[in-house]
Formats: C-alpha cells, sequence, structure tokens
C-alpha cells in the first residue's frame, strides 16, 4: 500500500514541476494599447544644435608690451559691466607715473619762471622805451645833434622792445611745449596704468580662451605673457540665448525666421522653452569635413529667460512648420500594413482599416476609419499566436522526452510582443 502512496506523490511532483516550470518560462505578453487622439496636430522638424550667448565679447590684452598676468576673475563666475577680470603686473607702468609726475612739476616750474621773467621784462622794456619816447619829444627841438641823439635812443627803444619781448615769448612758448609733452607722457603712462585692469565691457560669463605658449595650446592662467592685442577671455552676454543648430538641405524650404519653436536641453529633458527662428543661413554647407550631406544653419533665439542655460549646452529645437486643429492622430507604431492594406488594431483585437496623411516624428493623421478616443493596440496582436524564437530552446530539461496533456490556453506557446 505504501509503495501506490510513494507512486501517486511522485507522480503528482511530476505534473506539478511540469506546469509550474512551464508556466514560468511562458512568454505571455500584454499587448500595450493607447486612445486615439483628437485635437490639435503639431507638424515639427526637429534639429539640434548648441546653445550660445547671441553677444559675447572677447577681452583682449592690451596693446602694451612686456605684460604678465596676476589675477584673472575665475571662470565660470558671472560679472556684470566695469567689473575687472584681468589684471596685469603694473610695477613698471607706476614707476613710469611717478618719472612722468616729476617731470611735469619741473616743466610746470620752468613755464611759471618763463612767464614771470616775460612780465617782468616786458614791463621794463615798455618803461625804457617811455622814458626814450618822452627824452626824444623834449629834446627834438634842440641843436639837431642833441635831437638825433634822442631820436636814436628812441628807435633803439622801439627796438629792443619788440626784439626782447618776441625772444622771452619765444621762452614762455617752448616752456609751454615742454609742460604739454610732459603732460602728454603723463596722461599716456596713467592710461597704460589703467589698462593693466581690464574692465568687462558687458556683462557675461568668464570663459578662458586658449592661446599660444610656445609649446602648445592651453587656457590662459595668472603668470601667462600675453602678446600685444591677445584675446584672453570670452564674455558671453547671458541675458540672450540662442541656439545653434543645422536643417538638411532637403528640408530647409520649410524653415522661415520667425517660426516658433520648442527648445529642450539635453542635460533638461523636463523643461521646455520657448524660441523662434531669427536666422537662417543663405548658403549650405557641408555637416562635416568629408560629409556629403549639405545643411543650412539655424539660428533660434530662445525667449525664456533662465540661468541654467549656458553656452556650449546640447539642445534640441523642434521647429513648429504646421499647427493643424481638429485632427484625428495615433502613434507611428499603432499603423501596421497588412495584405497591401493600412490598419489599426481596436483593444479586442479586431482590424481596422485606416487611411493616413501627414506626419511628424512620433504620429500619423488618420484622415478616415477612426473617430477619436478609440482604444488600439500598440503592437500587431495577430503575431501573438506565433510564439517568440527560444521558447523551445528554453524548455526546461525536465519535460525533454515527455508528452503532457497540452497546457491550458495562454501557456506553452508564448505570445510575441514588440
Amino acid at each position: 500500500m505504501k509503495k501506490y502512496v510513494y507512486i501517486g506523490i511522485v507522480i503528482v511532483a511530476l505534473l506539478v514541476g511540469y506546469f509550474g516550470v512551464n508556466a514560468v518560462f511562458s512568454t505571455s505578453v500584454d499587448i500595450p494599447t493607447t486612445f486615439v487622439t483628437a485635437g490639435e496636430f503639431v507638424i515639427a522638424l526637429n534639429a539640434n544644435g548648441t546653445v550660445d550667448a547671441k553677444r559675447a565679447y572677447t577681452v583682449s590684452a592690451p596693446r602694451i608690451r612686456g605684460l604678465t598676468i596676476t589675477w584673472l576673475a575665475p571662470e565660470g563666475s558671472t560679472v556684470a559691466k566695469g567689473d575687472p577680470v584681468i589684471r596685469f603686473d603694473a610695477s613698471e607702468q607706476i614707476a613710469e607715473v611717478a618719472d612722468h609726475q616729476s617731470e611735469l612739476k619741473i616743466k610746470t616750474s620752468a613755464l611759471e619762471r618763463a612767464k614771470n621773467e616775460y612780465t617782468i621784462q616786458e614791463k621794463q622794456l615798455r618803461l625804457d622805451l617811455e622814458k626814450a619816447r618822452r627824452n626824444f619829444d623834449e629834446r627834438k627841438h634842440d641843436a639837431p645833434r642833441i635831437a638825433q641823439e634822442a631820436e636814436m635812443e628812441k628807435e633803439l627803444a622801439e627796438l629792443n622792445f619788440e626784439a626782447k619781448l618776441d625772444q622771452l615769448k619765444g621762452d614762455v612758448d617752448k616752456a609751454e611745449v615742454e609742460v604739454q609733452r610732459a603732460s602728454d607722457n603723463l596722461d599716456l603712462a596713467r592710461k597704460e596704468l589703467d589698462q593693466m585692469t581690464v574692465m568687462a565691457p558687458i556683462p557675461g560669463l568668464v570663459v578662458y580662451l586658449e592661446i599660444w605658449k610656445g609649446s602648445g595650446m592651453s587656457k590662459v592662467q595668472e603668470g601667462d605673457s600675453p602678446w600685444p592685442g591677445m584675446g584672453l577671455l570670452k564674455l558671453p552676454d547671458l541675458s540672450e540665448m540662442i541656439v545653434n543648430a543645422a536643417v538638411s538641405e532637403v528640408d530647409a524650404n520649410k524653415v522661415d525666421s520667425g517660426q516658433e519653436v520648442v527648445v529642450v536641453l539635453d542635460a533638461l529633458p523636463d523643461k521646455k522653452y520657448s524660441g523662434v527662428v531669427s536666422k537662417k543661413g543663405t548658403l549650405a554647407r557641408k555637416k562635416e569635413q568629408g560629409s556629403k550631406i549639405n545643411v543650412f544653419d539655424v539660428e533660434v533665439a530662445i525667449l525664456d529667460h533662465d540661468e541654467n542655460l549656458k553656452p556650449g549646452m546640447s539642445a534640441s529645437s523642434d521647429i513648429i512648420i504646421e499647427r493643424l486643429p481638429d485632427i484625428v492622430s495615433v502613434p507611428l507604431e499603432a499603423v501596421f500594413e497588412n495584405e497591401g492594406r493600412t490598419v489599426v488594431y481596436l483593444k479586442n483585437k479586431k482590424k481596422q482599416e485606416v487611411e493616413v496623411g501627414r506626419r511628424n516624428d512620433v504620429a500619423i493623421e488618420v484622415t478616415s476609419g477612426l473617430q477619436g478616443g478609440e482604444e488600439i493596440c500598440l503592437l500587431d496582436p495577430t503575431l501573438d499566436e506565433q510564439g517568440l524564437p527560444g521558447d523551445k530552446a528554453t524548455e526546461p530539461e525536465l519535460n525533454k522526452g515527455r508528452t503532457p496533456n497540452p497546457p491550458p490556453s495562454g501557456r506553452g506557446q508564448g505570445r510575441r510582443g514588440h
């Protein structure tokens, strides 16, 4: 009796093992569904690109030789207009300013002396001239010889007055020129000293540029000795941001200035920014060196201000080509070709023939066959009974060589899905 009990237990265990394990390896798949939409249908052209500032200013080294950078505004920091961004070693310029100040002081003193000498001599010469004229007036009726001497003294006084004043005036003019030259030199030295601190001409984000340092290119840093006029920093103005994108020459005729754009950053995929096409290139270019694909450059102005927008960020721009109202549409993956006809499958797996029209990246217009609101399959349910490749390969070793009764519906041969 016990022998039959043991045999029965073994049989039950084997059956349970078969159906249990087979159920685990079953590939039954629920067909995903969605609803047919009716409403606005947007046709857009996607263009990938890079965020940049609409306006940027390159800060260059002043045109002065022998520069050495002693301080730089931190890269990535935001500066306001007028904030310092670069400082150079100014010891030489400070010394020159002091020298020219001393020179100007000496030249100014010399000018004052020349002016005082002119005033004194002018009064003395004028007095001598008046005396000579008065003496002539008093003696012009005396003896001819005395009158002639008086007249000669008057003429000599007049000549001396003019000559001496011209000489003194020349000394004053020369001193004034020396003062002006010393003043100009001082102004130049002060200007060079002021250039030792470079101010931000516009508000923006500090971006270091790469410069040649003898052995190669690398970003500018403190201690560098740049050439006069060399670009050192770039200041993008973050108040106006754009996306530099490109579209295929095939699609270029669909794009024009003023079109609405939806911008999404790769780094912030859940946030959308409003934009507008601000510029389209007039000439095509190669997409990249050696490529046979031609593209047109497109500039998209971002209308929303956000501190998260930084130059160099990757962005995807959907250029709105057309907005169509009251359109029935379905996802692209819900439309199938069946025996030469375009169909969708309702939730109950019933085939529904449709006619389609325009499409965008994710959906397609249905011009007839659907009204909107129907629930349809996103996978072809007719493939449900064909099984998935590998079903037999995953058959448990326990079942090999056995021929149990067919499993219930939905088991054994798995459903096939996409």
